[in-house]
């Protein structure tokens, strides 16, 4: 971030026009978002990257009309980090936010368009269609709608907007732009209980930044004073000087062709810096003055190579110049990563962990999905209690958990839908339970520590009526204990 409010800054110095001569707009935003009085999971959604465009009108010298389009997607941190964080690691995420947002925005300039820096404020409205998604599994989070069903989380809302920006004038046809914009949702568009209503996220903040395409020339109005100001003329200053050499590089500035030189470089007879191994810093002031041809490009402020990650290679030997510091690295300068966990040698806290077994940051293995039960939804055909392919596979990777982690035990329910008698669906329940536990032994989990339960027709988590709703309540729900 310091690098590119460095960058914009030196472009304003040097900018000598305006970009005040304009009608129509089309610019890309891009930012990080937030949300705030979330009540998921009692959990905090950290700002996270977001993107999207704009299109304006500009209809007077000081207002402007916008319609902006951003895309959103907010994980929340289970982890109790800060809302306000700007990294999130989404193994700790329970849920997520998705948003397509339409506004629109009247501006208008606190300062002159004509400089090159202008001050801008807008108020506006617009419609955001969200949705809640089970970070795990992909699927809508389900909340009790205003008749006490069960309907899916997501709604099309209605929001009041208001904002405020700065304008970077880049040349006569480009702007970048810096703003702050605060949504206000209404609650207009949802049919939520109470409870749910009290608890949904009301304010929504981005922060970004913007480049923006200026076409069509804007008919201003010209002052007779302009004239005359147009009309003044330089005052040229003649200094009789004395022999000068202004950069104290021994040459005479009457005969010196870099009038600029660096204090301390060795020059040419014309005054012009040497540089023997061509990497851009003049011998004398460059501390490593033999450096590789192919490291041009490379070298820092004193003409050595760059090694930004700190892994002992150099950045133009380098073929993972962004390692993570600590990290142990081959002779190209890429990641050792023993394990194969995704967590490289040097910072990998669990250098043996089981391959192919979900690791956190650390390289050890995650067992924060203990905490929530694992849902199967397998593809039952009626009357059935055989465990699917896909299903069987996800089986597979939880006995090579539970066999590492062997004072955890397991509970394991069936459930089904309404259809037939509540007898024959509590027994229905229990044979494919009874199926996934026989499956577990098989893979080597000990009977004592798993327990079989057959609910039969209760605790659904969809509706009935559907037969994507029956689908999702013939489950196996696996309840982790010690």
């Amino acid at each position: 971030m310091k690098k590119l409010i460095t960058v914009f800054i030196i472009l304003i110095v040097i900018s000598q026009t305006n970009a005040s001569d304009y009608t129509y707009y089309l610019g890309i935003k891009g930012g990080f978002s937030n949300l705030s009085n979330s009540a998921l999971d009692s959990s905090s959604f950290p700002s996270q990257q977001t993107i999207g465009g704009m299109i304006g009108y500009r209809f007077s010298d000081n207002y402007i009309f916008e319609f902006n389009y951003m895309q959103h997607e907010l994980y929340n941190d289970t982890s109790g980090s800060s809302k306000f964080s700007f990294s999130l690691d989404k193994i700790y995420s329970t849920a997520i936010w998705k948003s397509e947002r339409y506004g629109v925005l009247v501006k208008k300039y606190l300062t002159s368009p004509d400089g090159r820096i202008a001050f801008l404020v807008g108020l506006g409205s617009g419609l955001m269609n969200w949705e809640v998604r089970d970070a795990l599994t992909d699927t809508l989070y389900n909340v009790d709608g205003i008749y006490d069903e069960t309907v899916d989380y997501k709604a099309t809302e209605l929001f009041f907007t208001g904002a405020a920006g700065i304008d970077f004038s880049l040349s006569p046809k480009w702007v970048f732009g810096l703003d702050f914009q605060a949504d206000y949702m209404t609650g207009a568009g949802q049919e939520f209980a109470s409870s749910v209503e009290s608890d949904r996220p009301n304010w929504h903040m981005t922060i970004g930044v913007s480049l923006k395409f200026l076409f069509g020339g804007f008919k201003k109005t010209n002052w007779a004073s302009d004239e005359n100001w147009r009309r003044s003329e330089p005052v040229q200053i003649v200094h009789n000087r004395r022999s000068v050499d202004s950069d104290a590089d021994g040459i005479d500035d009457s005969n010196d062709r870099c009038l600029d030189t660096p204090f301390g470089a060795i020059v040419d007879r014309f005054g012009c810096a040497e540089d023997s191994d061509s990497d851009g810093i003049a011998d004398g002031l460059d501390h490593c003055p033999n450096t590789e041809r192919t490291a041009i490009g490379f070298v820092d402020i004193h003409g050595c190579p760059v090694d930004s990650d700190f892994d002992g290679i150099s950045d133009y030997q380098d073929k993972c110049p962004k390692n993570r510091i600590g990290a142990h690295v081959d002779l190209s300068g890429c990641p050792i990563d023993t394990d194969a966990d995704g967590v490289p040698d040097g910072i990998d806290d669990c250098p043996n962990t089981l391959y192919g077994v979900d690791v956190d940051k650390n390289g050890c293995i995650d067992l924060s999905f203990l905490a929530k039960p694992l849902v199967l939804n397998i593809d039952y055909p009626p009357g059935s209690f055989e465990v699917d392919p896909k299903n069987r596979e996800r089986l597979k990777d939880l006995a090579r958990v539970l066999k590492f982690v062997d004072d955890v035990r397991i509970d394991i329910n069936g459930y089904t839908d309404n259809i037939g008698t509540t007898v024959a669906n509590k027994k229905l329940s229990e044979k494919r339970a009874r199926r996934v536990y026989d499956y577990m032994i098989t893979l080597g989990i000990d009977a004592t520590r798993m327990e079989v339960y057959g609910k039969g027709e209760v605790d659904f988590v969809a509706s009935n009526d559907t037969a994507a709703g029956r689908n999702k309540n013939r489950r196996i729900e696996i309840l982790f204990h010690k």
